[in-house]
């Protein structure tokens, strides 16, 4: 297959067109990572359970409407489309109400991750990048936190984004974690 090569402002040179599935693109990260992919050439579907996500914030970028938490919504987006990579921003994001409601966010974060895993490996998507949180430090040592800082989370959403960390390590994919500070 021919891909096309455009120029990326985020770069020195061109870089490959490529597919991008985003996890809750159209919430506030995800629907402006999705805004400046496909500004930049990309093509991108959004899948979102519409919980706390917009509609309207998708662009005109395809929508699929489903819920992590179950396998079969997700195998039947990869069995839709085919992606060189996915951006994983689906997740219950708020370390004070985590606290309040642990079921909800393991449920929702660690089910979410792991099916997500588990259908880009049953269809060969091998790139991920996911969206973590400086909340896995828990209270660091030093401020500036460094990268190699220990992994000490304090709340249920931090540990939940620890853990899905951690399956990834374990599944066949070459991955991105960004910690948001």
């Amino acid at each position: 297959m021919v891909r096309k090569c455009i120029y990326s402002p985020l770069s020195s040179g061109t870089i490959e067109e490529m597919k991008v599935l985003i996890t809750g693109g159209a919430g506030y990260i995800g629907s402006i990572t999705n805004a400046l992919l496909t500004q930049a050439g990309h093509e991108t579907v959004i899948f979102d359970n519409l919980s706390r996500g917009h509609r309207e914030a998708v662009g005109n970028s395809p929508l699929l409407v489903g819920d992590l938490t179950n396998l079969r919504d997700i195998n039947e987006v990869f069995e839709q489309y085919t992606f060189d990579a996915v951006i994983h921003f689906a997740a219950l994001s708020l370390a004070g109400e985590s606290m309040a409601k642990p079921y909800e966010y393991f449920h929702n974060n660690l089910l979410g991750g792991l099916n997500l895993l588990e259908s880009m490996k049953r269809h060969g998507c091998k790139k991920i990048i996911f969206s973590s949180t400086s909340a896995v430090y828990g209270y660091p040592k030093l401020v500036p936190i460094v990268e190699d800082e220990r992994i000490a989370p304090v709340s249920v959403y931090g540990a939940s984004k620890n853990m899905v960390e951690e399956m990834i390590h374990w599944f066949p994919v070459t991955s991105v974690i960004l910690r948001y500070f």
